[in-house]
């Protein structure tokens, strides 16, 4: 059953019980990056028009991988700093961590490294990152550029993006546009082939160990 609140996706024909894997993936970046239209456009089919700042949100939708079909628990979370205190309750039992940030917005991308990484190793040690530059559509709105260049600044290119992938070492780079519905599927399907990787690996370990 999906919790209240949470919005699910159509299904696919319903995999045996035993073979349906789950993952939970923990969305996180700056208020306002981009985290939530990612996931809304992805498990609801639909981009919020307004800006409303997100507090804590669960969506389960379903992918397949291969030809498994693995159940996403997506968890979406504040990047407000007043949440600070609430969102590591989000971090339990993470499969894999998307860090977020907003291709336009300098600051947004400056966190990765000094705020959200930080954050994330310290809650969620061990598990995999996926860096997300999000709202990619932007780097051609004329009003965006000229807003940035008034502030004596420039978009995040794609090779910055990478950069910081290898400096959190996080697993992949992906860029990404909710508006456009670019690259959207992509982000989860990787994602969410990281997630089963890391799992499968973390079971032999564990089996290792016993």
């Amino acid at each position: 059953a999906v919790p209240e609140g949470a919005a699910e996706r159509p299904r696919g024909p319903a995999a045996a019980p035993s073979d349906r894997k789950e993952v939970k993936v923990v969305i996180v970046g700056d208020g306002g990056c981009g985290k939530t239209s990612l996931l809304m456009v992805y498990a609801k089919g639909s981009f919020p028009e307004q800006y409303a700042p997100s507090v804590f949100e669960k969506y389960t939708t379903s992918v397949t991988v291969g030809r498994k079909e693995v159940t996403l628990n997506l968890y979406d979370t504040a990047g407000q700093e007043d949440y600070d205190r609430l969102r590591p309750l989000s971090y339990q039992n993470t499969n894999v961590v998307l860090i977020c940030y907003d291709v336009m917005n300098p600051t947004s991308y400056e966190n990765v490294a000094a705020k959200w990484y930080p954050e994330v190793n310290h809650f969620c040690q061990g598990v995999p990152l996926v860096l997300i530059g999000c709202k990619t559509d932007l780097r051609k709105d004329k009003e965006q550029l000229r807003k940035l260049r008034a502030a004596k600044q420039e978009p995040i290119t794609y090779t910055q993006g990478e950069a910081a992938c290898k400096e959190i070492n996080a697993k992949i780079y992906l860029e990404c546009s909710a508006k456009c519905c670019e690259n959207i599927e992509n982000v989860f399907k990787e994602a969410t082939a990281i997630a089963l990787s890391a799992m499968k690996h973390q079971k032999r370990k564990v089996c290792s160990v016993l």
